[in-house]
């Protein structure tokens, strides 16, 4: 007979944890016990839960080709099953591995699509945009936000083909298919006076080449609507509409009249989480727009103030939950022209490479309404 004492459990894997603390004064004696469940589901978790009963390195877990003990013997594989005997693993909890076995799989990249910025050197910084990332940006206002997602929206349409997913809370879906059709026209069609002096043919022209492309999808809102609501139409974009990115403009409006805790702050951890949470779970590139709260002192982000992350409005959650911090600065009361309408962008956290501090200079055309990256305008006033 064998020299290993073999016990067995009373009433199969699901009663295995319960069966082995009855007696786990018995098994305890062991130095070594080795764990032979059923190869399906049940018998993982039971293999699982059993192992935890015991102290650290005691226990090992086989592993199984076949279903079971029996299956080998049906099979005539005695000798494959008494290999995975000897080859159990010693058990470590969830999550605890040890890097050595990662072995070749280390080379084996996990997939992200990469979308990189329409300038430069925010490339240069950043290495671009990664589905499954959580980007923040963030400014006062009048600091160049809207013109700067209106870009991306675009440019994202421009070099992938990729669907792209936009909850603008702030306006309606009209204006949404505007702001987009803008950055084609190269003229800011989201004002109606502007819009007037094109003709319904040069409109659609716009129209067929950005958002009759079908690739997207808005959020048509009205009334209020819930935080849950908010992500289960973010998962539904994901998951049904197969969305890659997604704009969700912005974070402290949804905030705002949902604070089911009566705390703004406690508000944003819950939803920052969640979303956070919604990220890993899909996989999409989140692109999230926050406000900044009124900072101290008599300069403010109007006057050109250079922002930080203290500076994010309600919880420090945005920070930390986010893969990227860009923050966008223009001192709108500048008496030089170039330099009111030149807006500073910042990246405050980068998770992906580490690199924060000044990206780019980006020059907002009144004309055109486009963002086109610049050299640094403040140059002279610094030097001097």
């Amino acid at each position: 007979g064998s020299k290993w004492p073999v016990v067995s459990i009373k009433n199969g894997a699901p009663s295995a944890e319960e069966n082995c603390k009855r007696s786990l004064e018995y098994l305890s004696k062991f130095e070594n016990v080795v764990l032979c469940f059923d190869n399906d589901e049940q018998g993982k978790v039971a293999a699982q839960k059993v192992a935890q009963l015991f102290e650290p390195n005691k226990c090992r877990i086989m592993s199984l080709d076949l279903k079971d003990p029996n299956e080998y013997l049906k099979a005539g594989q005695k000798e494959k099953f008494s290999q995975a005997w000897w080859n159990a693993k010693t058990y470590t909890p969830a999550g605890i591995i040890n890097l050595a076995d990662l072995g070749d799989s280390l080379y084996e990249e996990e997939f992200c699509e990469t979308c990189l910025y329409p300038w430069s050197k925010m490339n240069d910084k950043t290495y671009g945009m990664r589905t499954g990332e959580l980007v923040c940006f963030t400014s006062g206002a009048g600091m160049g936000k809207s013109s700067v997602i209106r870009e991306l929206m675009h440019h994202i349409m421009s070099i992938t083909k990729d669907n792209i997913g936009l909850l603008c809370m702030e306006e309606n879906t009209k204006n949404t298919a505007f702001n987009i059709m803008s950055v084609e026209a190269n003229a800011r069609l989201y004002i109606r006076e502007v819009r007037e002096k094109y003709s319904k043919e040069e409109m659609r022209e716009w129209q067929d080449k950005t958002i009759n492309s079908k690739r997207f999808f808005a959020f048509d809102h009205f009334g209020s609507i819930s935080n849950d609501e908010i992500l289960d139409r973010v998962r539904y974009m994901a998951k049904a509409l197969d969305c890659k990115w997604i704009f969700l403009d912005h974070l402290s409006i949804l905030v705002s009249g949902n604070e089911e805790f009566g705390d703004e702050r406690k508000s944003i951890d819950v939803l920052m989480t969640k979303l956070r949470s919604l990220v890993e779970e899909t996989g999409i590139g989140l692109l999230l727009v926050s406000h900044l709260r009124r900072p101290t002192g008599d300069k403010g982000h109007e006057d050109g103030r250079e922002v930080s992350l203290s500076h994010l409005r309600g919880s420090a959650s945005i920070a930390h939950l986010s893969d990227s911090v860009i923050a966008l600065e223009r001192n709108q009361q500048a008496e030089d022209e170039q330099q009111a309408n030149t807006t500073t962008v910042r990246v405050l956290k980068n998770r992906y490479s580490g690199d924060t501090g000044i990206a780019c200079y980006l020059y907002y055309d009144r004309d055109t309404g486009r963002m086109k990256q610049v050299d640094n305008p403040f140059m002279e006033n610094e030097n001097g």
